[in-house]
């Protein structure tokens, strides 16, 4: 007998053969493709998690190289740049050794040459400096600048606008541009008047 519908010999149509589980042939058939499909589905999907796991994990490993790389290169110009620093500054440091040495001496110098000796040293540490990017921040006789400038105290006068610098207590620097240190600063503001006294009442 063929599968699926068939004529009895009354010629009436007889229903679809069917299968073990009492659904039709045809309709096990088609869950059983289903299901083969669905499996294989599955197992593309897997594979392509695991393709993507392994990719994340190359690039999780090639990320830790470059910044371990890129520390590395960090601390060798560090070092490059602090060395540079150091090897400027030594001309300075033997300057204020010998200096320390005739001050200890029995040759003392006049007065007026150890503050020429002690300016002129002065200069060339702040030549050496400015090299490296750093620079004074204006402070006397400017209006105040709460992100130059950090005040100390306060001065009544009349003989300054208000909130002006008067006097740099510490000199303050920035260092390419950034402020690395406030100037401590003291500052003009306006005297108290007195209050005016009543007249009296007769």
């Amino acid at each position: 007998m063929a599968e699926g519908a068939v004529k009895n010999l009354e010629g009436e149509r007889e229903e679809p053969v069917e299968g073990e589980d009492g659904q039709p042939k045809d309709k096990v058939e088609q869950l059983q493709k289903q299901l083969h499909d669905a499996m294989q589905q599955k197992a593309e999907s897997e594979k392509k998690a695991a393709e993507y796991l392994d990719r994340i994990k190359r690039l999780q490993a090639e990320m830790e190289n470059i910044q371990k790389i890129t520390k590395r290169q960090l601390e060798v110009v560090t070092s490059q740049a602090s060395e540079r620093l150091l090897l400027k500054l030594l001309p300075s440091l033997d300057a204020l050794r010998q200096a320390v040495k005739i001050a200890n001496s029995n040759d003392s110098l006049p007065r007026d040459e150890i503050a020429v000796g002690l300016k002129m040293l002065q200069e060339q540490l702040a030549q050496v400096l400015e090299t490296e990017g750093l620079e004074e921040i204006p402070a006397e006789g400017e209006p105040l600048d709460p992100e130059l400038h950090e005040v100390v105290s306060y001065v009544e006068t009349d003989e300054k606008p208000e909130n002006s610098v008067l006097e740099e207590v510490r000199k303050g620097y920035k260092l390419n541009g950034k402020v690395i240190r406030s100037s401590l600063v003291v500052v003009s503001k306006k005297p108290r008047r007195p209050e005016p006294t009543e007249v009296g009442r007769g």
